[in-house]
């Protein structure tokens, strides 16, 4: 099947005129992507006992439908309930308070408008005409503000004794023009109920969210259909059917597009450790779009826009985060050590400063990236500190670095 699929993206593909130049493009197009969030702490999710309690009477209601929202969280994320019998995991609420409001404020702006006319003389042609008078006049204008605000705390005992506690407070304000557009308290309040169920359901299972992210264009604008139908699989196909570009930043595009239906796909898989597999290689092609061409800060950096709806994060880092939660939910300890590795609270390294070494290229071989796109990784990179001594090379060989890959690391060695 994905032979066929191949061979049909590549006439497609063929139309695109050669001398197209890789990029996003003036009119950047972005796409959705279910990014799956593996739960924070590793302690299963089977025979879960869900309690929400409130002190206050008028919340019982709340409290009810945060019960609601708990179990749905739970069983989406592939958990259970213990309906009976003794439970492996106990998740406690206390809705301390949930209530909104809406309030009314007046602010003052100034607008160009029409004050008045006035009679100008005109001496072509000889007679007086009336003409417009414009200023900046104050217009008053009414402002609605919806705020809510709810407040508890949650709590996770397993059998050998707590595991977790933490505050699920949420909070909301928002003004409106006239009231346009102002959402009913009611809706704002169900809103917070279901966020607050999100936080510590998160604690025990996986949660799904929607996360932006650019696509590149020219050679791959055919491909675009299908990132925006979620067909990432058709997608990746596509860019595998693209040779790989001689000019190592117009390749980075192409790694970056491999890296974007990677990290999607990633998200799609019911075994952990392949998503966690895919996530790595995802990672390490997004830092081949970075060695490769340093200078497109898209590659690496947050983007927003007027015309966006979500403000689109670093992609790096994003990949960063996920393959980091996804060696912690698989148990897969330390993660292999890449270029791309790093904390989400730790910006990426430059490739400046950390260069390629013998272990990047074991970890680019693993990832299964071709001889070719080695290479060009190697050539892109601004500073190499590879070690070739005999037992080295013995090392590289042994780790499933092509005898082609580990020629050229001694050339680049020598140079």
């Amino acid at each position: 099947m994905k032979r066929l699929l191949v061979a049909l993206c590549v006439p497609v593909l063929a139309a695109v005129p050669a001398e197209a130049r890789e990029g996003f493009g003036f009119l950047k197009k972005a796409v959705d992507v279910v990014r799956t969030i593996p739960p924070s702490l590793n302690v299963g999710a089977r025979r879960v006992k869900i309690d929400v309690a409130s002190e206050r009477g008028s919340e019982e209601d709340d409290s009810r439908t945060l019960a609601r929202y708990l179990s749905d969280a739970i069983l989406a994320g592939g958990g259970t309930l213990a309906e009976s019998g003794k439970p492996e995991i106990t998740l406690s609420v206390d809705l301390d308070r949930l209530d909104s409001h809406e309030t009314w404020e007046t602010k003052t702006e100034y607008e160009y408008q029409k004050t008045g006319t006035q009679q100008v003389y005109n001496e072509k042609k000889q007679k007086y005409e009336t003409k417009d008078i414009y200023g900046n006049v104050p217009v008053t204008k009414n402002i609605k503000v919806v705020e809510a605000s709810l407040t508890g705390t949650y709590d996770i005992r397993a059998k050998n004794g707590e595991v977790d506690s933490g505050s699920i407070d949420q909070q909301f304000k928002q003004k409106y023009d006239d009231g346009t557009g102002a959402p009913a308290p009611s809706r704002v309040e169900d809103d917070l109920l279901k966020q607050a169920a999100r936080v510590a359901a998160a604690r025990i299972v996986p949660v799904q969210d929607r996360v932006s992210i650019l696509i590149p264009r020219a050679s791959f604008e055919p491909l675009i259909p299908f990132a925006e139908s979620g067909a990432w699989d058709r997608y990746l196909a596509g860019v595998e059917a693209v040779a790989p570009k001689k000019s190592p930043k117009e390749e980075a595009y192409r790694q970056y597009a491999l890296a974007i239906a990677k990290e999607a796909l990633a998200y799609q898989q019911e075994d952990r450790r392949d998503a966690l597999e895919m996530l790595r290689a995802a990672a390490q092609h997004y830092q081949n779009a970075v060695s490769g061409n340093p200078s497109e800060t898209l590659f690496r950096q947050g983007y927003t826009s007027l015309l966006s709806v979500n403000t689109i994060g670093s992609p790096v880092a994003r990949a960063n985060e996920s393959v980091a939660k996804y060696a912690a939910w698989t148990g897969s300890g330390a993660i292999a050590r890449t270029p791309a590795q790093t904390s989400s609270s730790t910006a990426p390294p430059s490739p400046a400063k950390a260069g390629m070494r013998n272990q990047t290229v074991i970890d680019l071989a693993k990832a299964g990236l071709s001889d070719e796109n080695i290479i060009l990784a190697i050539d892109a990179a601004s500073q190499t500190d590879f070690d070739v001594s005999p037992n080295a090379l013995i090392a590289l060989s042994k780790d499933g670095v092509s005898k082609t890959v580990i020629a050229h690391m001694q050339k680049r060695a020598k140079r």
